[in-house]
């Protein structure tokens, strides 16, 4: 029987069914809790409790803020009772100073105004209205201090009235107050309030704050509620009380007027928590706090508590916290609350208190409020239990019933392995298709069979020689072919019964004693000697597969030697027998990779000097034979760490590496280019001729670690060399190169400069030297290139280049075009006439003059062509440019005294304009013989109605020379520069010659 194989672990068709099985009600309920999940169900109904809770507060706490912002609403009775007492002050009944001494003092004011307080009362539906008269500073007074004042108590607001107000009460009051009103007095009566300064915020905070106020505020802003819940002395009853100073027109705080709200049962009943429907254990808390209400944490304080949680009490501290959703929690004596808390707008937003909030806040234990979505929870847990058993019950009833066939058809097909002549006959199963498959396997059985006999006898009758074995883990034997043995050289080997130990014994010998030369992914060629001193090259390949070795012996030697030839051709050079480009490139970047293994290098590039005179005199098979000699050379004189190939005609590279210093490597240059010389071809003639190279050096590290950059380095030198003087081999240097590229970058920006016009012109007025007015114009080139900077720079290139007509042609048409456009633009003086340079020995052609005259035909009459000095005027070339402007032909003679310009071609120019240089011109002031150089100019032109232009000009004291030796026209950076748009002349030049003018 075959073993599974191992790669994959196997499984049972009764386990494969029912995993699918589970897998799919596995899915199925993943969807179903998926589906809970992603609906938030629970979390849903958790949210709706929430929302109602929280909603049920907003509505109760807009009750309850109305509530208490009706009933803190005292201005009307705050009035009256200023109102009654200035009346009894102004009469002298009673007075400020003494009204709060005893009940005598302030027994009129209280009986003036205790009908209005129980009217206030009962249209307020309180619990509670007192007044308390002060008209001393409270941080004065000490604990037991008595003021005069009423407090009148109503147990039952919400009760019906008594005509006879036998349902209110007198909690303090002077006794002839009681007997004047007939109200009954409470069980813990007193004739004045007692004051307690912890006890008494609801007289102290209003009070004393109104008093110390230094901008004093309407009375209502200094009202106060408590934040502690505070009781009557003898009197158990919790007060929730709200007061404000009674403060007179002139400012005087004289006591207090304020509502007191009966904790229990008055405002409990005001705050119902069975409304909160969460089975009674709701509560309702009025709280106050002085954090601000964004805060994360809250610290809170009871006034009033609606529960029957007996762990909340009024007058306790609470610590609020909202998460991250913003919902608020609480936490008292381990118990959880959910929280929803609405802010009571009670105080003014400038008023003394508005730092301490007013809340509404209803609590409701986390476990009750959420009790209902933990039910759901539980039934869905239950659902998907029971679910989950009855689908596994059933998924293993249906897989058992599936997988009994197939196992009955596996177990045969197992049992007709050990019959492999005899195609096996299974039993039907009573399903479709696991019968056709029956059938199938049954006659593709056979098939296979008949095929093996077939391949069989066709390999004993072919002529390929390739043999083969198989090992099979069932089988004690290995079969192999015939000629397995003899292809592997070993004849006396019989192929029959072999065991597999003795096969394996007998290959591995045979590897061992023979080499593999090549291997490859499976396969591995081994070299096996033949008749004649010749090589047999045998393959052999080995696989497995389910525990079966299958192998591979091919008789290879044909496509082995083809495979070589091919190599060789692909790495070496034909002719020569050395490197050639490509496999060089390989080795070199193999080398560069390790820089510890190249230490010292040079790289050698070479060049025949005499190849092409010998291929044009002796022909390309001579040149060949030339070549060949200088790559045998090459290859038995460079030492055996060096790498030499043709890259490519006549030119070889060396790469020497490995050394220890230059010198060393100098050394095995010198030997090389010694044995070059000793190398000698016979020449067709019977001439002999030795060979010759030129070559350049490269040194790696100090040229560069880079071959590229090495190689345009040697290739450098190697230029120099066949430039200057042939046959040498000269080392590589950077400074050379450097001025090269210097040179070749400025060449570069100059062809540029041609080819893009890339010039500019600025233009430097010439000046009438008798009012100053604007004469002329010339016209300077510049330019603006990173190297390329200067015109002389550019003539200067233009010489060695042979680029003056060029330059010339660019002058003419660029300049004359600029100062066009600038007059058209109003820019320059229509009238003044433009200067430009032309140089000495060059005209333009006739056809290029022509195409100017087209162009510029209006510009011809105002033109001054001005003969430069870096070239000997030529009368050929001067006669061209008289014919080519005809009669409108204006000349300037440039820079004369200096270069070129001398007496000779004054003569042949015969200008109009004679322009004096610049370096006669600098410091003409103070030179006698340069003065008398201009007298001797001028009286010359003058005499032949030339004008004479002094160039140069710096300073006041050259201008002023100038102008007394009778010079016509003025220019120089004194009176402008040259510019894009030049400025008039300046102001202090044109001072200077009106004074000339005058004097």
């Amino acid at each position: 029987m075959v073993p599974a194989p191992q790669s994959r672990k196997m499984h049972s068709v009764f386990f494969t069914i029912f995993f699918s099985l589970l897998l799919v009600l596995v899915i199925e309920l993943t969807l179903l809790i998926g589906t809970i999940i992603v609906g938030q169900v629970p979390s849903q109904l958790d949210d709706n409790a929430e929302e109602v809770l929280c909603e049920q507060v907003e509505n109760r706490s807009g009750y309850l803020h109305n509530f208490l912002v009706s009933s803190q609403e005292l201005t009307a009775l705050s009035t009256y009772i200023n109102s009654q007492t200035e009346a009894l002050l102004a009469d002298g009944t009673i007075s400020l100073d003494t009204l709060d001494f005893g009940s005598a003092a302030s027994e009129p004011l209280l009986r003036a105004i205790s009908s209005e307080l129980v009217f206030e009362m009962r249209a307020k539906k309180l619990s509670g209205i007192y007044v308390i008269f002060c008209s001393r500073d409270l941080d004065d007074c000490v604990d037991g201090t008595r003021f005069p004042g009423i407090y009148v108590r109503d147990l039952d607001p919400d009760g019906p009235y008594s005509d006879r107000n036998a349902d209110l009460s007198l909690e303090f009051a002077p006794a002839t107050l009681v007997q004047s009103t007939g109200l009954y007095t409470a069980s813990a009566w007193q004739p004045a309030f007692e004051y307690q300064r912890e006890a008494s915020d609801f007289l102290y905070l209003p009070y004393q704050t109104a008093r110390n106020a230094d901008t004093l505020l309407s009375a209502d802003d200094y009202g106060h509620w408590t934040r502690f819940p505070f009781c009557l002395p003898d009197d158990p009853r919790s007060v929730f009380s709200y007061s404000q100073p009674l403060i007179l027109p002139d400012g005087t705080v004289y006591g207090v007027v304020g509502i007191g709200l009966l904790s229990d049962p008055y405002l409990r009943g005001k705050l119902p928590t069975n409304e909160l429907q969460n089975e009674g254990s709701g509560s309702y808390l009025l709280c106050s706090t002085t954090d601000d209400l964004s805060a994360d944490t809250l610290t809170l304080q009871i006034a009033v508590c609606s529960s029957s949680d007996t762990a909340i009490h009024a007058g306790n501290t609470l610590v609020l916290q909202k998460d991250a959703s913003g919902e608020s929690f609480l936490t008292i004596d381990g118990t959880r609350y959910f929280a929803s808390e609405q802010p009571l707008a009670l105080y003014s937003r400038n008023a003394p208190f508005s730092g301490e909030h007013w809340l509404l806040i209803g609590l409701v234990p986390v476990k009750q409020l959420y009790s209902f979505s933990g039910s759901v929870r539980q039934m869905l847990v239950i659902i998907v239990v029971l679910t989950l058993l009855a689908g596994v019950f059933a998924s293993f009833i249906v897989s058992r019933r599936l997988a009994q066939p197939i196992t009955r058809l596996s177990k045969q097909i197992s049992a007709s392995q050990n019959q492999r002549y005899q195609v096996p006959t299974l039993s039907p199963t009573g399903i479709c298709e696991l019968d056709q498959f029956s059938a199938a396997f049954t006659q593709r059985s056979q098939e296979i069979l008949d095929t093996s006999v077939k391949f069989q006898r066709i390999m004993e009758l072919a002529s390929v020689e390739i043999g083969g074995f198989e090992k099979r883990p069932d089988v004690d034997t290995v079969y192999v072919t015939d000629n397995f043995f003899s292809l592997l050289a070993l004849p006396d080997v019989a192929p029959d019964s072999l065991d597999k130990d003795w096969f394996d014994a007998i290959l591995n010998g045979w590897k061992q004693t023979h080499e593999y030369v090549t291997r490859a992914y499976g396969s591995e060629v081994y070299a096996l000697p033949a008749s004649g001193g010749t090589v047999r090259y045998i393959l052999l390949r080995s696989g497995e597969e389910r525990g079966t070795q299958v192998g591979l012996v091919e008789d290879v030697t044909t496509s082995m030697q083809e495979r070589r030839r091919i190599e060789h051709e692909r790495d070496y050079d034909v002719l020569t027998g050395l490197y050639n480009r490509f496999s060089f490139m390989r080795k070199v970047q193999e080398m560069f990779a390790h820089p510890d293994k190249m230490r010292h290098a040079a790289l050698l590039m070479t060049d025949l000097d005499d190849l092409k005179r010998i291929n044009d005199t002796y022909g390309h098979d001579c040149g060949d034979r030339y070549i060949r000699l200088t790559g045998q050379c090459l290859a038995e004189n460079i030492p055996a760490n060096a790498v030499c190939s043709r890259l490519s005609g006549d030119e070889f590279v060396v790469l020497l590496h490995g050394y220890e210093s230059r010198d060393a490597l100098r050394a095995d240059l010198t030997h090389l280019q010694e044995a070059m010389s000793t190398y000698t071809a016979v020449l067709p003639s019977g001439d002999t001729m030795h060979i010759a190279i030129s070559g350049g050096v490269a040194w790696y590290p100090d040229d560069s670690r880079d071959f590229a950059t090495l190689k345009r380095y040697a290739d450098f030198a190697l230029y120099q060399v066949k430039r200057q003087r042939k046959g040498e081999i000269r080392e590589f240097d950077i400074g050379a190169y450097n001025r090269e590229a210097y040179y070749a970058q400025l060449r570069q920006e100059f062809s540029a400069l041609l080819e893009n016009s890339s010039v500019f012109y600025h233009f430097q007025p010439l000046f009438s030297a008798r009012d100053g007015h604007v004469v002329a114009y010339e016209a300077l080139m510049r330019v603006n290139m990173p190297l390329l900077r200067s015109p002389e720079t550019i003539m200067k290139l233009a010489h060695e280049e042979n680029r003056l007509y060029d330059i010339e042609h660019l002058t003419l048409f660029k300049g004359t075009q600029t100062f066009e456009r600038l007059v058209s633009c109003g820019k320059l003086s229509p009238d003044a006439k433009l200067f430009i340079n032309s140089i000495a020995n060059v005209s333009l052609t006739d056809a290029d003059f022509a195409d100017f005259r087209r162009q510029f035909a209006p510009m011809l009459k105002k033109m001054v062509i001005e003969i430069t000095e870096e070239e000997e005027t030529m009368p050929e070339v001067l006669a061209i440019k008289r014919r080519q402007l005809g009669g409108t032909a204006v000349f300037a003679l440039d820079d004369y005294g200096s270069g070129y310009t001398n007496s000779n071609n004054l003569l042949l120019l015969a200008p109009h304009y004679i322009k004096v240089d610049i370096a006669i011109i600098r410091g003409i002031d103070s030179n006698i013989d340069k003065q008398q150089v201009v007298t001797d100019v001028v009286t010359y032109a003058h005499a032949r109605q030339m004008q004479v232009v002094a160039e140069g000009i710096e300073n006041e004291a050259e201008l002023r020379t100038v102008l007394r030796l009778g010079v016509d026209l003025l220019q120089g950076y004194f009176l402008a520069r040259p510019a894009a748009i030049p400025d008039p002349i300046a102001p202090a030049a044109l001072k200077i010659l009106k004074d000339a003018h005058f004097a």
